[in-house]
């Protein structure tokens, strides 16, 4: 274990907490059934783990230090295919250096975080190999897996409480940040179901092979009553397998997709990214469909470019902070 790590948890009331999904609503727990964790007031890091189905999926909550000690916003993080720990070892508690630069930025804004770990806890290091390819894709699916690890954060947020009492985190105020697959994750978290045909089948396509429940496609969870204020999309595809219809740069898209959004989204997109195409298609779409969305478009930067350092991923930074402020009611 890390010597921060050790130093942190000495701190901590709450070590290990373990929540039980409920069996109603496609899963998803409702604040009611969702059960308080009380936090100390000096608490500044620690690592709970939820159930989900049959996994145990570490979250990594961080309290800015120096901001008060009640009424915070958040944010939960979705990492990307790489995991989301240092040296793909979640054992130290150390995450990757992606998720501690998040995580500085939260603090210096006085932001909760929330960083869902949605590999380790289903035997997974990295989306690469096998878990690319279907079925085997489908038990870290970001179109129907993983936004269930996103909508169980929003609630144990939502329920934290310090031992005065009082809630944590303002239950209105909690966004999403997604970068590459849980980018992709991040817009299906935020798919509004009430939008689906009657008639919908969900399925997915892998080089032209076609994929239905009996395969292990599972359709998204309802939308929560009280979601996610808005998201933050890094770089992620946008085509879902064909899972809400065509890809969005076809033809028959505007008639015959139907990924809609229940909160707006915030694109951050490279120019030479190897998934921009069809996230631009998507982004226009949806600006077709008269849905809030906004985007970036930065020059010169492929996948990725948010841990580069360069002068695009700190602009980038900087717009998706601002983003996360208006949505939040942050105020200076």
């Amino acid at each position: 274990m890390s010597k921060l790590f050790i130093k942190l948890n000495l701190l901590l009331v709450l070590s290990v907490c373990f929540i039980s999904c409920s069996e109603d609503n496609d899963g998803l727990p409702s604040v009611a059934d969702a059960p308080e964790i009380i936090m100390a007031q000096s608490t500044l890091d620690t690592i709970i783990y939820v159930q989900i189905q049959q996994d145990k999926i570490p979250i990594y909550l961080s309290i800015p230090e120096g901001c008060g000690n009640e009424n915070y916003p958040a944010v939960v993080v979705m990492h990307g295919s790489g995991g989301m720990w240092s040296n793909d070892d979640p054992t130290t508690g150390k995450m990757s250096s992606q998720n501690r630069d998040w995580r500085e930025i939260f603090d210096d804004n006085c932001i909760v975080g929330a960083f869902v770990d949605s590999y380790s806890g289903r035997n997974v290091k990295e989306r690469s190999g096998k878990w690319t390819d279907a079925p085997d894709n489908f038990r870290i699916s970001s179109q129907f897996v993983r936004p269930k690890d996103a909508n169980m954060a929003l609630e144990v947020l939502k329920n934290l409480k310090l031992d005065n009492g009082k809630p944590l985190v303002r239950p209105n105020d909690i966004a999403l940040l997604g970068f590459s697959d849980g980018a992709s994750a991040l817009a299906a978290t935020l798919y509004d179901t009430d939008s689906t045909p009657a008639d919908w089948e969900w399925t997915q396509s892998f080089d032209g092979n076609k994929y239905d429940a009996s395969s292990g496609v599972q359709p998204p969870q309802t939308k929560p009553e009280n979601g996610f204020a808005g998201g933050v999309f890094y770089y992620g595809g946008s085509s879902g397998y064909g899972y809400w219809g065509p890809g969005p740069c076809n033809e028959n898209a505007f008639v015959n997709n139907i990924y809609r959004p229940y909160a707006p989204i915030l694109y951050q997109i490279p120019s030479k990214g190897y998934l921009t195409e069809n996230t631009l298609c998507m982004v226009d779409l949806l600006e077709e469909k008269g849905v809030p969305v906004k985007h970036h478009i930065y020059e010169g930067v492929g996948h990725g470019f948010d841990t580069e350092g360069k002068d695009q991923s700190e602009m980038a930074r900087k717009n998706a902070i601002n983003w996360l402020k208006t949505l939040l009611h942050i105020t200076e």
